[in-house]
């Protein structure tokens, strides 16, 4: 028995010699696909090679980030839902009213009610000290880990015929609409017959005339290449879109405890980073859109406020009636934003 027992023992420590070196050691653990619309060479696409950077160097090589770019893989809408399944995405940088939409959670579209913050410093505070932990909840439901927030910015109107400068004017047009029942009911409040497109085919659209203009924030404007076709740029300044660097939950929740920590380090901070990298743009770009030759309309602060007269409102009252069980959180969203005034 017991030169049987050394054999075994014999056996065991030879069979342990010549196992592989662990996955730990010799290739990544966890690979991760990260999808988003955001264009390389933009903030967005730094932000998020900055993170996967940080990531793959934390964790020594044991989580991998794969990044694509530009709406490689489809839409916000197609690359949300994929990344809540975790299959072909395990995290991405998206727009919260696409995530919204996509994995049909509405408080992800409440963000981007029309001038429902005045500045940013407002939506800062909204987004940081109010909605990160309901909105993580919400996403929780859906498979999706909230890691960051990030950036699109300040909407506004671009269009090919004539600067507009009041709802009347722009319900002249047909306008590309972001895939969101909040961006539908803002348009339809001012009057605006306005088609939803993908990211994908707003410049074919736009080419083409099956749509007159757009709304979107300067950088993205720029980056996409939809400001070719148009003519002109209206500062009004009407939706602030907040995006979020989102990862798998299922995913996340199969690693060891010092890899989850290092996916979701420092979230306040990055958010501040992803921030920065966006406003610092925004002058330069709208002095970029001027010497091509389009013209940025400055709103007067009374032309301003006819468009928000027009719609802040309603699309309020709209979207509080559609879901009710939002009403605490916007309650509490509206005293954040009354004790800032």
């Amino acid at each position: 028995m017991k030169n049987k027992l050394i054999g075994l023992a014999a056996a065991l420590v030879a069979a342990l010699s010549l196992a592989p070196i662990s996955s730990s050691q010799a290739e990544a653990t966890f690979v991760m696909n990260f999808g988003t619309a955001a264009p390389a060479g933009t903030p967005w696409s730094t932000q998020l090679a900055s993170i996967k950077k940080r990531i793959e160097a934390e964790s020594a090589q044991r989580v991998k980030i794969k990044l694509f770019l530009g709406s490689s893989l489809g839409s916000e809408i197609e690359m949300a839902q994929d990344t809540a399944r975790g299959e072909r995405l395990q995290g991405g940088g998206f727009s919260t009213g696409a995530m919204g939409t996509a994995l049909k959670l509405p408080i992800l579209e409440m963000p981007e009610l029309p001038y429902l913050f005045k500045n940013t410093a407002q939506a800062d505070a909204v987004l940081d000290d109010v909605l990160y932990e309901p909105v993580s909840k919400a996403l929780a439901t859906k498979n999706i880990k909230l890691y960051a927030w990030a950036e699109n910015g300040w909407r506004n109107f671009a269009t090919k015929t004539g600067p507009i400068r009041s709802p009347a004017e722009l319900a002249k047009l047909k306008m590309r609409a972001q895939e969101s029942a909040t961006h539908m009911d803002m348009y339809s409040a001012l009057g605006v017959k306005a088609v939803t497109k993908p990211i994908s085919e707003v410049l074919p659209a736009l080419n083409t005339g099956i749509v007159d203009g757009f709304d979107n924030t300067p950088l993205f404007s720029m980056a996409a290449g939809w400001m070719e076709p148009v003519k002109f740029y209206t500062l009004s300044r009407h939706i602030y879109q907040p995006a979020a660097v989102v990862y798998t939950k299922s995913y996340v929740d199969k690693m060891p405890p010092d890899l989850q920590a290092i996916l979701l380090k420092d979230a306040k901070a990055e958010s501040v980073r992803g921030r920065a990298g966006v406003r610092k743009l925004e002058g330069e770009l709208l002095e970029t859109m001027k010497s091509q030759g389009k013209q940025v309309v400055e709103l007067t602060e009374e032309e301003r406020k006819l468009f928000r007269q027009a719609c802040k409102q309603s699309t309020l009252t709209k979207f509080l009636g559609s879901h009710p069980e939002l009403q605490p959180v916007y309650g509490q969203v509206k005293a954040k934003l009354d004790a800032m005034k």
